[in-house]
């Protein structure tokens, strides 16, 4: 099995002062090569803490990728422990010393025991160049196991992966074929789609998985499939996909990984007409979401006049139910020469964190607009 472990080194990470951005990286690089990240973890510049660590790790797992520690200051221990678990030395390295003297030239920096201390390299470990700092990764082999070590720098350890350390785990290791479908759905908690979708996801085979993962009023479904013929594959994933879809249609805004104000910035550059927006409820966040898009900015319009223009209007008041309780009144609506057309109006209840209730009416809101003009596209003469 390729299970997968990342180990991240530093103090100023497990403090919380930096953060961890390689480990985020490293396990969404793996994933779509096709090991299973089964383990992120860190660990201060401890060395007790730090074998322990590699003890779990290889406890659980055939590839260790582990980031810091192989830098020139007193705090930079990550080498040394790897070479003593492994049983190896460390001597000074003909081409690690070339690359960093050729470094340090066109840097005008100078040599010292300090620095010369990057040029040394555990014996038993195959050099992996760094082409963009002085710090070598480093590639361990042993009995089955595979432990690589690269520099905390991101822009390094990237350059180090790609380059160095993804070629040689695809040679080596027979890697599954990892293929994911995307729906995105909006105003819908996690809850009623998992109901929704129950006795699909229970039917999946084994190497289908699905995730639902919920941010801020959207919620992204994720389908992965494993496995080794990738067309077969492709037919398996293309047929879940179109159940769990039928099932949750009313919810979906995009059959892809894109957000939504995106997708409605596309829909509005395709149809040409200016944007009114009269937001009294989210403190312009629905026009900041929409603006993102560089090419919209000209659509939206705050002064189009109904009188004389076609537009589409999205407007969020705070009005009164039946009952006298305060509540949120959504409406899209799309005017041709001066007259209302068509409109669409929801009413939501009030959120009582202000930040989250901003962003459910801008996100309900935006949807809101994207239904109006999906429904009928015949209505806008188009």
């Amino acid at each position: 099995m390729n299970r997968a472990v990342i180990l991240t080194i530093g103090d100023e990470i497990l403090f919380g002062h930096i953060f961890d951005s390689n480990a985020q990286w490293l396990a969404n690089q793996l994933s779509m090569a096709g090991l299973d990240v089964v383990f992120k973890m860190t660990t201060g510049d401890n060395p007790e803490l730090i074998i322990d660590a590699l003890g779990f790790a290889f406890d659980k797992a055939d590839v260790l990728l582990v980031t810091g520690g192989l830098g020139p200051t007193k705090d930079d221990i990550t080498k040394k422990i790897l070479a003593e678990w492994f049983s190896t030395q460390l001597e000074i390295l003909p081409i690690a010393l070339k690359h960093l003297e050729e470094k340090l030239m066109r840097r005008a920096r100078p040599m010292n025991d300090m620095v010369m201390k990057q040029a040394l390299h555990p014996v038993s470990a195959t050099y992996l160049k760094n082409e963009m700092g002085t710090a070598p990764g480093i590639w361990f082999s042993e009995k089955g196991k595979i432990c690589i070590a690269m520099p905390g720098v991101p822009y390094e350890m990237k350059q180090i992966f790609t380059d160095e350390v993804l070629p040689r785990l695809q040679s080596q290791l027979s890697l599954d074929v990892i293929l994911h479908r995307f729906i995105r759905t909006v105003g819908v908690p996690e809850t009623t789609l998992a109901l929704a979708v129950n006795d699909i996801e229970e039917s999946f085979p084994p190497n289908i998985k699905m995730a639902y993962l919920p941010s801020g009023g959207l919620v992204k479904l994720r389908i992965t499939a494993k496995g080794f013929d990738s067309d077969m594959l492709q037919k398996e994933l293309d047929a879940q996909e179109e159940m769990i879809f039928k099932c949750i249609s009313e919810y979906v805004y995009a059959r892809q990984d894109k957000e939504l104000e995106s997708i409605v910035s596309e829909i509005l550059l395709q149809k040409q007409f200016p944007l009114k927006i009269n937001d009294n409820l989210t403190e312009g966040r629905i026009a900041y979401l929409l603006m993102q898009e560089n090419a919209v900015q000209n659509l939206l319009s705050l002064g189009a006049n109904p009188e004389t223009n076609s537009f589409f209007l999205i407007q969020t008041t705070l009005q009164k139910d039946l009952d006298g309780m305060d509540i949120q009144h959504l409406l899209a609506a799309f005017y041709q020469n001066g007259i209302l057309l068509k409109q669409k109006v929801i009413d939501i209840r009030i959120f009582p964190v202000k930040d989250v209730n901003r962003n459910m009416v801008s996100l309900r809101s935006i949807d809101l607009l994207r239904r109006l003009i999906l429904d009928d596209d015949a209505n806008f003469g188009i």
